[in-house]
């Protein structure tokens, strides 16, 4: 009996040590760690990833440019054209589409606040305090036949931005993000759950392992898909490329 309750409290304990071991902190940490190092993941600056878009009316080759503090823009090639679906220069969230005219609109101001929060290529775990952000591990969950934990990431709770909540699933055995969930909470869309699932994790010529797939789903039904092809981080880009045409 003695040694059936022994084995029982040594079980009790390593269970707790292992619950213990598996924070939201850790699991944070383990990702940057298995991806090339937080060193390397502070040093970018600016990236453009190069690829294409499938979809049922062929595949649109693509360039996204990121650079920080809070620069981005996408281009589109179709048929010849360029189309910007969406920029940001840090003031102004703009598009163009050549199919409607040469000149570039600046987005509606629900839209362009949205992008302006999202236009940062770093990282939102890194330094997600210093970004007034908290984490929050809620336990595992199955995405697609993988086990991974399950990540509340709330954001913008400790500065002047609009508070919001993302869920963020890491691959149990390889501490990745394999997919982020996130519901829409104004405008028309309101209510839609948007999940953007990553996989193909392979390192880029910097030396960051990165995803080069990506697939958005709508209330569960794809709408977007991306295969990238190529990550040149650290290039130099000059802030004319982001500037809304208009000023």
């Amino acid at each position: 009996m003695k040694k059936k309750t022994l084995l029982f409290f040594v079980a009790i304990v390593l269970f707790a040590t292992t619950i213990h071991a598996q924070t939201a902190e850790e699991i944070i940490e383990n990702y940057f760690e298995n991806t090339g190092g937080i060193d390397k993941w502070k040093e970018m600056e600016s990236m453009k990833a190069l690829g294409t878009a499938p979809s049922p009316q062929g595949e649109f080759p693509f360039t996204m440019y990121g650079k920080l503090p809070d620069k981005m823009k996408i281009e589109v090639d179709i048929a010849g054209k360029t189309m910007i679906p969406q920029a940001y220069d840090g003031r102004i969230a703009w598009t163009l589409n050549p199919m409607a005219g040469d000149q570039a609109q600046k987005l509606p101001e629900e839209q362009a606040k949205m992008i302006a929060d999202d236009a940062s290529i770093e990282d939102d775990f890194l330094n997600f305090n210093e970004k007034g952000h908290t984490v929050a591990l809620e336990g595992t969950e199955e995405v697609d036949g993988v086990e991974t934990f399950k990540i509340k990431l709330t954001k913008n709770v400790n500065n002047d931005k609009a508070e919001r909540v993302e869920y963020h699933f890491f691959d149990k055995e390889n501490f990745v993000p394999i997919m982020s969930r996130t519901t829409i909470s104004e405008g028309q869309a309101a209510g839609t759950i948007v999940e953007n699932y990553l996989s193909d994790y392979q390192e880029t010529a910097f030396g960051l392992i990165m995803p080069f797939y990506m697939e958005t789903k709508y209330n569960g039904q794809t709408g977007q898909k991306i295969i990238i092809n190529e990550y040149n981080i650290n290039e130099e880009l000059d802030d004319e490329i982001f500037e809304f045409p208009g000023k």
